[in-house]
């Protein structure tokens, strides 16, 4: 089997200790608080804490997207090694970055005619997307050759569901998902609004619920509906969070009396910047494998 390159964004909201553990090769985007730029590094370059930090002191992040002269630099130095690559990319449905990918795989596929480049339209952001890129890391050492691994990317990367909540309806509503008038109406109330990924890559609001506690036991029977086996399911969960340990603690007890066979495969990461400027602080994203479509009821089973 020809060697390859797996590579994605540093939007996949791992730890670079584990990015580097999957042999994944990353490339880094930029975002601007209180008027400095930084790379979105897995919080290498500001820890995470003080982003969120100056979030709640008010500054407003903004983010820009990956553009076809940054993708040529990045993937050129890969392309050099002679090796094929399959790139996974941040959703359509979140940015328009993934037509920058096109136009420079396009470009690439003219310099380097013997080697083969794969996109991969995630459809998903944060932690979501490095679940999928932990997958496809192992089959990649399991031997699956590029062309099998891009193949089972297409077909699986909607069983990845994603559920998202922020007991802080600030920032939900600063993403545009609610109104501020129904932000200020929810605050008061102590209502959180679950939030997930349709088919296309976009998020929608699917529920409203009351208290942390309520939308923790939902996210919970969400989770025994959906996941692969049920309470039976023993592959990973993620848990990526914004500031949020005290939420994290809760969720992971209340995963492993569930899912008791899932207890070593659950890890927590931090909501990156790029992710983070949109959510805020607060936030708690949960992630595993489905038998549905992005957490629709619909049973499909999964592809080997």
């Amino acid at each position: 089997m020809k060697d390859y390159i797996l590579s994605a964004e540093s939007i996949i909201d791992l730890s670079p200790e584990y990015a580097e553990q999957l042999g994944l090769s990353i490339i880094y985007s930029n975002y601007e608080i209180n008027g400095e730029i930084y790379l979105d590094d897995f919080g290498q370059s500001l820890d995470m804490d003080d982003f969120y930090q100056k979030m709640r002191e008010g500054a407003s992040p903004t983010t820009s997207r990956i553009n076809t002269a940054t993708y040529l630099e990045y993937f050129r130095q890969l392309a050099d090694t002679g090796k094929d690559i399959l790139h996974i990319c941040l959703s359509t449905g979140l940015s328009s970055q993934y037509s920058s990918l096109l136009e420079a795989f396009e470009i690439l596929e003219k310099e380097y005619p013997d080697q083969k480049f794969f996109p991969v339209d995630s459809l998903m952001g944060c932690s979501g997307v490095g679940m999928l890129a932990a997958k496809l890391s192992s089959l990649r050492d399991q031997g699956m050759d590029i062309e099998n691994v891009y193949k089972w990317a297409e077909d699986n990367k909607i069983h990845v569901i994603n559920y998202t909540f922020n007991e802080n309806l600030e920032y939900v509503a600063r993403g545009g998902r609610i109104s501020k008038a129904a932000a200020s109406i929810g605050g008061l109330l102590h209502i959180c609004p679950l939030i997930m990924v349709d088919n296309d890559g976009h998020l929608q609001v699917v529920d409203k619920i009351r208290t942390r506690k309520k939308m923790l036991k939902s996210l919970i029977n969400r989770m025994e509906e959906n996941a692969i086996g049920g309470l039976d399911y023993d592959d990973q969960i993620f848990l990526a969070n914004g500031d949020n340990m005290e939420v994290v603690e809760e969720m992971k007890e209340m995963i492993k009396e569930k899912f008791p066979k899932a207890v070593g495969n659950i890890k927590v990461f931090n909501v990156g910047p790029t992710i983070g400027s949109h959510i805020g602080p607060g936030s708690l994203r949960c992630i595993l494998l489905g038998q549905g479509s992005h957490g629709c009821k619909q049973k499909i089973s999964i592809k080997k």
